[in-house]
């Protein structure tokens, strides 16, 4: 099979990066030719098809200019440089099927209009929530809460100052976003969407999108052959510190169990807020950011970690993470988060924001090692059916299949 993967990096930058360099691996060595299509990126790894990519872009900065501005809005709004660097890597390549991912403001859509025109099927991995909002992650941070779902708009996305902390840049990006949903510029063009939770799929159906199109897939990641329980009695957190993650009702919680020490373990532009928070708790310590040996050994040796985001979390890759090295998980109730866990048997759901729902879930397992245990094995096996990544892989595979025959007898 001859299959495009269109996003706008080309590296191991963020979660959506990594699922799709990974899953073109496996692609790869299953023998199918693979190849990317992107913007031009200091950052991006080697590909002999670079020359296709659409020129760098920078959308996280402020314009300095109004010809920088204008050039941001029309990348966009339709990309004419993509839509004919891609028609030229149709050309060469001659693809089967082409996976798109976040194309929104560094590719545009501009480049679905060639796959319609030339009958090539395409699905789409939905990472985030910017086919609904600008506001792609529904969340206000002025106001330190999430958008309300029923009236995702205009005039509520740029109130939060989302992009760049401008209301006019949220403002335009939020009417841009208005414009292709009103066009169909995704609906139309896509044959299949992939949200990372149900969650997903019903706000995105909610806001216009067709069922039928929708298939649930949730990320796999890598899963520890084997292992054991190894719990040494601490809670953790793992993740980015940013104030939508919740880690302050998380240290509000563990004002009671002065006796039990929670390791935080993550950067970021609300540590400093949250050191603050717990300046007189001794039993807190903040382990800074992690990786490889020290990450595996605070995901099996914690005795629970708790996931409290306060954000509509698009699925939470880390409690399954977690999960797989057989500790249990503790999740707030938002987004796809309350998907992962089976509450009683592999995990437990607590009211997110609220300290009190928070402290009544941990104390069996800060409490007692022997009920922590219990959930062990579930977890894992949780995990396993959750996030495995050859089921992932043939399941993907078979919509792939599913996608291009019914293309095929158009």
């Amino acid at each position: 099979m001859r299959i495009i993967h269109a996003h706008k990096y080309f590296y191991k930058r963020r979660g959506a990066e990594h699922y799709m360099l990974d899953l073109m691996n496996m692609q790869e060595q299953d023998g199918h030719q693979v190849v990317p299509f992107s913007m031009q990126y200091p950052k991006n790894l080697p590909s002999a098809w670079d020359g296709f990519f659409v020129s760098e872009i920078q959308t996280e900065q402020g314009s300095r200019n109004l010809y920088q501005a204008l050039k941001q809005i029309s990348r966009a709004l339709w990309s004419w440089e993509a839509k004919r660097k891609f028609e030229k890597l149709v050309d060469a390549f001659n693809p089967d099927i082409v996976h798109a991912h976040n194309l929104y403001t560094h590719i545009s859509p501009s480049i679905l209009k060639v796959c319609q025109q030339r009958n090539i099927p395409v699905v789409m991995s939905v990472h985030d929530y910017a086919l609904v909002s600008a506001d792609y992650a529904l969340w206000n941070p002025i106001l330190s809460t999430t958008m309300s779902l029923d009236h995702i708009g205009l005039l509520q996305t740029a109130r939060t100052k989302f992009i760049k902390g401008s209301y006019l840049a949220t403002f335009v990006l939020e009417a841009i976003t208005i414009w292709h949903r009103l066009w169909g510029s995704y609906q139309k063009r896509i044959d299949r969407f992939f949200p990372n939770s149900q969650f997903m799929s019903d706000v995105l159906v909610d806001q216009g999108f067709a069922k039928e199109k929708m298939r649930i897939m949730y990320p796999f990641t890598d899963l520890p052959e084997y292992t054991k329980y190894r719990d040494e009695g601490f809670v953790l957190f793992l993740g980015a510190l940013e104030d939508y993650k919740g880690v302050q009702t998380l240290i509000k919680a563990m004002k009671a169990f002065p006796n039990v020490n929670l390791k935080i373990a993550g950067t970021g532009p609300y540590e400093k807020k949250l050191r603050a928070l717990s300046k007189n708790m001794s039993n807190i310590e903040f382990v800074g950011f992690v990786s490889g040996a020290q990450r595996e050994d605070l995901m099996s040796k914690a005795r629970v970690c708790v996931v409290p985001s306060l954000w509509y979390e698009p699925f939470g890759l880390v409690a399954v993470e977690v999960m797989a090295r057989m500790t249990p998980v503790i999740v707030s109730d938002m987004g796809g988060l309350k998907e992962i866990v089976e509450p009683g048997v592999s995990g437990e759901v607590f009211i997110a924001g609220d300290v009190e729902s928070l402290i009544e879930k941990m104390k069996p397992f800060v409490l007692s090692a022997d009920h922590a245990e219990s959930y062990a094995e579930s977890a894992r096996d949780r995990a396993l059916i959750l996030c495995d990544p050859q089921d992932h892989y043939q399941k993907m595979m078979e919509e792939y299949k599913e996608v291009i025959g019914k293309n095929e007898s158009k």
